[in-house]
């Protein structure tokens, strides 16, 4: 008898918490079938989370969208963010800024960080660090203390890219200064073969004043293996939009001729991640990437341009410029 008194309110407890949820959601369902923009956010919440009827993303992606196309911010943000990430519906990064923005304008502060991260990241826009800082500006100022740290990282990033618009100045006006004073005392070429992988050891390589992970660099140390080098970098944190992750790079630099053109492989080892999202947890996204080494092998076509410039082609798709730090 004693165990029954027990044990019979904790289930009576659960089965009405249970209870509560399946009442809420007869209650709204009809308000929200009848045009209720705040029950049909409601019932959209209701789906996504489980909560009073079986979980369904792609139902509760079409009652925030009813709801958004009657002006509720936070169901306009929720469509936004599931186009953005593809949950319950194919991954679209113009329709998510579409209705991000629609957010934003009803300020809305998760709609201002998910912009700042579109525009920091490129996703369906160019780069704009400008728009990412204004974006993760006023979410901090609105109280989303995930983008204070963007804010700083951004700040930083605006600061080197300044540094490397006047470097680069000074080194126009540097050459133009030599061109000038080798027109006027010409000297005679002298046909020599650069040693490129003297001058890939001497390190310093960068891109965009970020140490190179897989060149030598202060972040990577190789080591001369004869025909090949061999490249092991630090530990590297980078934001990834939902998530921090913590890696290594292991980089082989082969193919390595007196022409100047060399060829690298590597790949990473990721060895921690740190979920910086709240939301994606809640609504059982994964990262897409996991602990230890990873199944992508990048590869990189390379050629000397100098003796502080180096160009690479990247899987064969983009170009990569290094430049001495």
């Amino acid at each position: 008898m004693l165990l029954i008194c027990v044990v019979l309110p904790v289930s009576s407890f659960a089965y009405k918490d249970d209870y509560i949820w399946q009442e809420k959601f007869k209650q709204q369902l009809p308000k929200a079938e009848a045009g209720d923009l705040e029950a049909q956010y409601d019932i959209g919440t209701m789906y996504e989370k489980g909560n009073g009827v079986a979980k369904d993303v792609e139902k509760a992606f079409e009652w925030y969208t009813k709801s958004a196309k009657q002006g509720n911010d936070k169901a306009a943000f929720k469509v936004g963010y599931a186009f953005l990430r593809g949950d319950g519906v194919a991954q679209d990064d113009a329709k998510a800024l579409k209705w991000l923005n629609e957010a934003a304008e009803k300020n809305n502060v998760r709609a201002f960080y998910y912009l700042g991260t579109i525009y920091e990241k490129g996703r369906g826009v160019p780069v704009n660090l400008d728009k990412a800082m204004r974006w993760y500006t006023r979410a901090a100022k609105g109280g989303y203390s995930y983008a204070e740290e963007r804010v700083a990282e951004v700040k930083n990033e605006l600061e080197k890219e300044e540094q490397r618009l006047r470097a680069e100045v000074a080194r126009k006006k540097r050459l133009e200064r030599q061109k000038v004073a080798m027109t006027n005392n010409p000297e005679p070429k002298l046909s020599t073969k650069p040693d490129v992988k003297k001058l890939l050891l001497e390190g310093g390589w960068a891109k965009k004043d970020k140490p190179a992970e897989y060149l030598p660099s202060k972040l990577t140390q190789c080591k001369d293996r004869g025909k090949t080098l061999e490249c092991v970098s630090k530990e590297v944190t980078r934001n990834i939009g939902m998530a921090d992750i913590s890696y290594t790079t292991k980089a082989v630099v082969y193919s390595i001729k007196d022409s100047g053109d060399f060829k690298v492989s590597y790949r990473n080892n990721v060895v921690d991640i740190k979920i910086t999202d709240p939301e994606f947890v809640e609504a059982g996204g994964k990262v897409p990437v996991q602990l230890g080494w990873q199944d992508a092998e990048h590869k990189l076509t390379c050629e000397v341009e100098n003796n502080d410039q180096l160009k690479c082609n990247k899987n064969k798709l983009r170009s990569v410029t290094f430049n001495r730090d």
